[in-house]
């Protein structure tokens, strides 16, 4: 059976079976082409030959003449692809037909014996492998018969025996070796179309997992960005078609950060992933989610009714409950979504992108969990983006200064220190006040670059002023942001060994948030700076959080009493009292006292009657640059002097 096997794919094999393809038109032509360019003269020499040559005058007048009207006509043909397949049978059927009259007239006795056995290769160059091997076996065969089969009519010229049985030899030989040839070419363009078509299948995989890496998220399978924006271009389409709206949420996963940093990358990943199923299954068909950085989510939701106002659909689908447990950490994540919606905020992908990310930007400022964009604020954001821009700038071209308010000892009148004070004049806005840029500093990122160059700055020119002989402590306002990063400790380090400060001689303020809110990481970095020297204030207290524990559990040494108490201490007794009770409190701690925005002698005095250490505001100088301070400073002291001695 195996043998048989054989046997017929050797057979198939040689008659071009085992093939896939055949050559296409455009492969062909050229072949019908150059075989006109060459059988044409070569057939007029031939015929020459014979016709000179005593005996076969005819068969070369009949070469001649046919080649001259049969390849001119399949040249003239091979100009037209539909035509192509009869030019091609011209030329073969010229071929055999001129073989045919050769053997029966005795041509191959002459020159003829020369160029008949080229018929099976032509044939297989001209047509391919398949129909190739056919007309090589159909050349046979008229060939046998032409020789065997007419030598009885008196037309046919009478061959040799001997003769007779060579040619048939010859020509089985060369149908063989055409026909084993043609095996051969088979099995090998076989070979390469498999291999071909394998490296085709392999480069599709490779570019469908490009395709897939460049417009797919890899950890949730979620469409990207890049794949976002043409999905929300086919569904504005959609949407305009049938007369929907669509609304476009963009939502970012608070303390992602953290969080990953607690738990690692896997588990990271896997809390992605939950967090995707969760708000795709909320949505379900109506909506699209794509992944467009590793914090921040976007929502496509086709709203078809009327019925169903955009809020109800924030309250009740996409007000996810992200609680997940992983790896045996509880894990609760909020949320910010802002949305914008089709056609009412814009008409295009990029836009409602934009603007949805807007109102996230709007809701995560005003520590809101949600906020659908408001024409109005868009002003208000492009100030803020364009603030953001100019601060950036300014921190890279010295566009920022340092202004300095003097801190007074209430029981002495000395002046004891300083309270570094940032100030912003823009060459082209003029000056932007510190409650507008500092925000956008803490919002942006650039909240880090911003405090180390205060703090160089103020360092720098504590390590001056100490050098001349002015003897103060300067206090710099610390970000509660800032207190999340973990090289803070060693860049502050760093700094004091370049400028060659004790750290003692620097007070960092801190808001209550800053304590309260403190996570693990925070808290690392508070105890960090007590144990380099620091001290430590915790500023604006009395208007944050009503938790006192941090006072008991962290390494604090002073406390500065917001300013809005200053304000109407003189006239209320209820104010008056919550500052008796902070000093009182703070003193029990053993804590210094800082009371800010003093700007009367009567604030002043009630404040020394309640035992407050040290004031400062107005009623003794406004922020100043360090030049000017450093004078006004040396002249406090000296007025001071005189008032004593006097």
């Amino acid at each position: 059976m195996r043998q048989q096997m054989l046997h017929s794919g050797f057979l198939k094999g040689m008659l071009g079976m085992l093939a896939a393809h055949e050559m296409s038109a455009s492969e062909r032509k050229p072949h019908v082409r150059q075989l006109v360019y060459v059988a044409l003269p070569c057939a007029l020499l031939l015929g020459l030959a014979n016709y000179l040559q005593s005996g076969y005058r005819l068969p070369g007048l009949i070469l001649a003449l046919s080649a001259v009207l049969v390849l001119g006509a399949a040249f003239l043909l091979s100009g037209k692809d539909q035509l192509l397949t009869m030019a091609e049978s011209l030329l073969l059927l010229f071929g055999l037909g001129s073989c045919v009259a050769l053997v029966v007239l005795g041509g191959i006795a002459g020159s003829g014996v020369v160029w008949i056995y080229a018929f099976p290769f032509l044939a297989l160059w001209l047509k391919g492998q398949r129909q190739g091997a056919r007309w090589s076996l159909l050349w046979l065969m008229s060939m046998l018969l032409s020789i065997w089969g007419v030598r009885e009519f008196s037309f046919a010229y009478v061959y040799d025996e001997k003769f007779m049985v060579q040619a048939s030899v010859a020509m089985l030989l060369y149908t063989g070796i055409a026909l084993a040839y043609n095996f051969s070419h088979s099995l090998l363009k076989e070979k390469l179309y498999v291999s071909e078509q394998g490296i085709q299948a392999r480069n599709r995989d490779y570019t469908n997992k490009l395709e897939q890496a460049a417009y797919q998220d890899t950890v949730t399978g979620l469409p990207n960005r890049l794949r976002l924006l043409d999905i929300l271009n086919r569904e504005i389409s959609l949407a305009q078609e049938r007369g929907h709206t669509l609304l476009v949420a963009h939502i970012r996963l608070k303390k992602m950060f953290e969080t990953s940093n607690i738990i690692g990358t896997d588990a990271s990943d896997k809390l992605i992933r939950n967090i995707a199923n969760t708000m795709t299954a909320a949505v379900g068909s109506r909506g699209i989610f794509a992944r467009i950085r590793r914090d921040e989510f976007v929502c496509i939701y086709r709203k078809h009714s009327e019925d169903i106002t955009a809020t109800d659909i924030i309250r009740e689908i996409l007000a996810f409950r992200l609680e997940y447990k992983i790896n045996d950490y509880a894990i609760h994540i909020d949320h910010t979504i802002g949305i914008a919606s089709f056609p009412r905020h814009g008409e295009d992908a990029d836009t409602l992108l934009r603007k949805a990310t807007q109102a996230m930007l709007q809701a995560q400022f005003a520590n809101h969990n949600l906020a659908f964009f408001d024409e109005r604020q868009e002003q208000q954001f492009s100030r803020q983006q364009q603030l953001f821009i100019q601060l950036h700038e300014a921190l890279q071209k010295g566009g920022l200064s340092l202004h300095y308010q003097a801190q007074i000892d209430l029981k002495t009148g000395a002046v004891t220190g300083a309270e570094a004070l940032a100030r912003w004049i823009d060459p082209v806005a003029g000056p932007i006040a510190p409650a507008e840029f500092i925000p956008i500093a803490e919002k942006s990122g650039l909240i880090k670059p911003f405090t180390l160059w205060v703090m160089r700055e103020a360092f720098g020119q504590l390590a001056r002023w100490r050098g001349e002989g002015l003897n103060l402590n300067v206090s710099i306002n610390l970000s509660a942001r800032c207190l999340m990063d973990g090289e803070l400790v060693n860049n502050l380090h760093g700094l004091l060994k370049e400028f060659n400060l004790p750290a003692e001689y620097v007070v960092l303020e801190l808001t209550e948030t800053g304590f309260v809110d403190s996570t693990e990481v925070a808290t690392q970095t508070i105890l960090g700076l007590h144990k380099l020297g620091f001290r430590l204030s915790i500023d604006d207290f009395g208007v944050g959080h009503s938790s006192l524990s941090y006072l008991k559990n962290l390494k604090i040494d002073e406390l500065k009493i917001d300013q809005s108490f200053m304000r109407t201490m003189a006239i209320d007794a209820s104010c008056r009292a919550i500052v008796l009770s902070a000093i009182q409190l703070a003193h029990n701690l053993n804590l210094k006292v800082v009371a800010e925005g003093i700007e009367s002698a009567k604030t002043e005095q009630q404040l020394q009657e309640m035992g407050c250490d040290t004031g400062q505001g107005y009623y003794f100088c406004k922020p100043m640059p360090a030049d000017v301070f450093s004078q006004w400073a040396r002249s406090w002291q000296i007025n001071r002097r005189a008032m004593l001695s006097a």
